[in-house]
């Protein structure tokens, strides 16, 4: 009986050691699949991680904007291909960086300012502002910023960028454009107001004359004949005046940029032009005296200066009553030639003289003589002048006649 008792004993023994290795096995078996399991997982998640990354980055790259996100010391931790693009740099040349160093200097405080404000309020910001790139290309930016604050706390910031360069430029050519339309619109107003009106009065003139002189020859009157071809004369002399100035003027609206400078004798272009204002001046009994003026030449644009001096002539005599006198004097004075036109006519208050040279606001006055004008003969005065790279201006007083002056350079 113990016998049998012994051996059952081992027995036993045999089978639960039997049992614990099987279950060793098991528990080896379940580790290593552990193991293999967790394996899988991380290599998964890193897959998952890294195919993430590149979408990401396909995502950005493939955004028009410039994206860019930096931490708190303004350092850029990411950006996309338009970005590098836009700085003419490669990402190993930007990450790490704030660009502020890569800006021009007067740009500097601002492009750090708005990053610091944006991290401490958490507000977004959206700026235009310029960039100066390099090579030194001026770009108009508009850029919105946004703070991003992680599990852990640190703060970032998200942002983008996008180059209005041409939509500004677009903006600017289009306020130039209405600018001109309106200068345009002026002018065209001007023109209708001097065809319907100063243009037609003295062919109305002319045509009332011509009837007397009918008259005249009628009723046998021949004394009178010589005083109505006078005032003919006269009166389609100035008239043609104003046609060409608006001829001239008409042309130069069309080619602004239309010169022709030479080198001209002043004394042979002023004899010229007193020669044509002559006729009007005697019938009104009104003295042009021999011109003050040193033997000079300017480089300048024949047409123009014509056209200028021709026009301040008849200015003065118009406004000058008969016995009066007109003269022309014209000075060296370093690298500018200074003319000046002045008349013992009947002047004007200071309120007046501001408005002459102005299209919107010069108004036509009658001559001593009751001569008719536009007033356009002095705006094309300004214009020319300008355009000739001088300046005008007028001196005068109430009942002390007037002196216009302009400048022109000599060489330019």
């Amino acid at each position: 009986m113990e016998v049998n008792h012994h051996n059952r004993s081992v027995q036993d023994l045999h089978q639960e050691i039997a049992q614990l290795r099987e279950q060793n096995k098991k528990l080896l078996l379940f580790h290593s699949s552990k193991q293999e399991i967790q394996r899988s997982y991380d290599e998964l998640l890193l897959k998952l991680n890294t195919e993430s990354e590149t979408y990401t980055h396909t995502i950005l790259d493939n955004m028009g904007d410039s994206v860019f996100v930096k931490d708190e010391k303004s350092r850029l931790l990411l950006v996309n291909n338009a970005f590098c693009e836009m700085f003419g740099m490669s990402r190993k040349d930007i990450i790490g960086k704030t660009l502020a160093e890569d800006v021009a200097e007067h740009e500097k405080e601002a492009f750090l300012k708005i990053d610091s404000e944006v991290l401490k309020s958490g507000i977004e910001n959206i700026n235009e502002e310029t960039l100066t790139i390099n090579g030194g290309e001026q770009r108009v930016i508009s850029t919105r910023k946004s703070r991003f604050i992680d599990a852990s706390g640190e703060k970032y910031i998200i942002g983008a960028i996008r180059d209005i360069t041409v939509n500004k430029n677009a903006e600017k050519a289009l306020l130039r454009s209405e600018s001109e339309l309106r200068e345009l619109n002026i002018t065209k107003d001007k023109l209708f107001s001097i065809i319907g009106h100063d243009l037609r009065s003295p062919f109305n003139n002319i045509l009332t004359l011509s009837n007397l002189m009918e008259d005249a020859i009628e009723e046998g009157k021949v004394s009178l004949l010589a005083e109505y071809v006078g005032l003919i004369k006269t009166t389609s002399t100035s008239t043609l005046s104003l046609l060409e100035n608006l001829l001239t003027w008409s042309k130069s609206q069309k080619d602004k940029a239309n010169l022709q400078k030479d080198k001209l004798n002043i004394k042979d272009l002023l004899d010229e032009v007193q020669e044509f204002i002559q006729h009007m001046a005697t019938t009104k009994n009104i003295i042009i005296k021999e011109p003050f003026l040193d033997t000079v030449e300017v480089f300048s644009d024949e047409k123009m200066l014509k056209t200028i001096l021709r026009n301040l002539l008849s200015n003065a005599v118009k406004f000058t009553k008969s016995g009066g006198s007109i003269h022309v004097s014209v000075t060296k004075n370093e690298s500018v030639l200074e003319f000046k036109v002045s008349d013992t006519g009947i002047g004007m208050c200071e309120k007046t003289a501001k408005k002459l040279f102005d299209a919107e606001t010069n108004k036509s006055c009658r001559g001593t003589a009751n001569e008719m004008g536009s007033g356009f003969g002095l705006v094309l005065c300004k214009e020319f002048v300008e355009k000739l790279g001088g300046k005008i201006w007028v001196e005068s007083e109430m009942g002390k006649g007037s002196d216009f002056k302009f400048w022109l350079p000599l060489l330019v």
